[in-house]
């Protein structure tokens, strides 16, 4: 399904692109050569593909230091940027808009210059706009972690099997990038968690949560850059797509035992004692003469809403889901849409293990923030969470008892933008928060005996 949202915009000219979602490894831009071997050997995978639609045109303000004569080095600050050079590079003035992938990746507008020395030059900066850098253009960007990571393993057998100098170095390498490549990403990772005293866990009983879920991510991304009209050559954002798709897993246990009465709903994240979000390694792209930085991090979330009601019984529980997700951002022809394609399943088992007045429910909600940023500046949010949920009781006279599991996926998304409806007259719009529909998926209901008596041979 896709929603559009109109963003009203009379006046509004230029739209910084900063929405991009990837992941990869650090340095992959550079191709790596081991000593002695053919640089067709040891050259390690790109980590996506680009399709150039229409080559980048740059603007006349535009300079990309790095791949100037006479430049050495350059060092990232909050608000400044410190080029090393050899003495032959041209010198900076405040209007260039530079860009280059050192430091994490920058797009910026030089605000004044000093030179430290004859070699350095001390840049006070402002971000830029996409708009500033590239007047023209239009690629989009592909990356499949998975498809990157058999990418990778078939480079590291191939090596080790030439068997050339620094062959085994470089496939270990290759290994750790797999690692880093985001395959597949453990969120969360909780076992055998106590719950807290909230839940109505006593001295008399006890009960205990495991959780996982892992994300298995691919991108998509489609920039496109244009005059604004066939008499107006300012440039200005035409289509900025960004998807994030994949497989999310969540799976949830819950154990009890004894006597336990209450309900509550449980912060995993601090249960856990902190999860931190992920820096997912900078992607580098070069789109010909322009560098395309992403830099990413995934902020895991999950909690627990739980309400259990047992005495002198034991209960065990177990629920699943698997959600394939298509979640993301558009904007074209002046308006931000959505995009949100999920399917899901659900799974599991429950068992009670003494008979009596037992209720037990249980549900897991996980998944992820992902924050994406072009050249470390503005860019989109995109939430995905998926649930999974068991419930399970008896009824009088307590010979059997009755489990359900379901389970469900939801997303948010929200970006900002900078916009200039004049040539100094720079502010920010944004898409609000949106919440997108929540899709629910019903499991498997089972059911177990719990005694053996003449009223139990009765009961329906």
């Amino acid at each position: 399904m896709k929603t559009t949202l109109s963003w009203s915009r009379a006046r509004a000219a230029r739209l910084l692109s900063a929405v991009f979602l990837a992941v990869s490894a650090p340095q992959l831009g550079a191709c790596v050569v081991a000593p002695g071997g053919a640089p067709e050997d040891a050259e390690l995978p790109a980590p996506g593909t680009v399709d150039v639609v229409r080559p980048l045109t740059l603007s006349d303000r535009a300079r990309v230091p790095e791949k100037e004569p006479g430049f050495v080095a350059a060092e990232l600050g909050a608000h400044d940027l410190v080029i090393t050079h050899d003495g032959s590079l041209p010198p900076f003035a405040a209007g260039d808009v530079l860009a280059g992938t050192q430091g994490g990746g920058y797009l910026v507008r030089v605000v004044n210059v000093r030179a430290l020395d004859a070699l350095r030059f001390a840049l006070e900066t402002t971000p830029a706009y996409l708009t500033e850098f590239i007047t023209e253009g239009h690629f989009r960007v592909r990356y499949d972690a998975h498809a990157y990571a058999r990418a990778l393993d078939e480079h590291a057998a191939r090596l080790r099997a030439l068997g050339e100098e620094d062959g085994e170095a470089i496939a270990s390498q290759a290994e750790a990038l797999k690692v880093a490549s985001g395959a597949s990403i453990k969120l969360f990772d909780l076992s055998s968690a106590k719950l807290p005293a909230s839940c109505g866990v006593t001295a008399h009983g006890t009960a205990a949560l495991d959780v996982e879920a892992e994300l298995s991510p691919e991108i998509d991304l489609e920039v496109e850059v244009g005059p604004r009209g066939k008499l107006n050559p300012v440039p200005e954002l035409k289509r900025l797509r960004f998807v994030a798709s994949g497989r999310l897993d969540v799976n949830a246990e819950l154990h009890g035992a004894g006597t336990v009465t209450g309900s509550c709903t449980v912060d995993l994240l601090e249960l856990a004692g902190g999860v931190p979000s992920v820096p997912l390694p900078t992607l580098t792209f070069w789109v010909g003469p322009a560098p395309v930085v992403v830099t990413t991090q995934v902020v895991p979330r999950a909690k627990a809403d739980l309400s259990l009601s047992f005495t002198a019984a034991e209960v065990a529980a177990e629920a699943r889901t698997t959600a394939e997700i298509e979640a993301g951002v558009d904007y074209e022809d002046e308006e931000w849409s959505t995009i949100w394609e999920p399917s899901c399943s659900a799974s599991g088992t429950a068992s009670i293990g003494a008979p009596g007045a037992i209720t037990a429910s249980g549900k897991v909600s996980a998944g992820a923030e992902l924050r994406a940023r072009l050249y470390g500046i503005l860019g989109p949010n995109v939430g995905v969470l998926a649930y999974a949920r068991v419930s399970a009781e008896t009824a009088p006279p307590y010979c059997s008892y009755d489990a359900r599991i379901d389970g469900g996926v939801r997303a948010y998304a929200q970006a900002e933008a900078g916009v200039s409806v004049g040539p100094l007259d720079l502010t920010f719009k944004s898409l609000d928060l949106v919440d997108l529909e929540l899709v629910r998926f019903e499991g498997p209901r089972t059911s177990g005996a719990l005694r053996d008596a003449p009223e139990c041979d009765a009961a329906p």
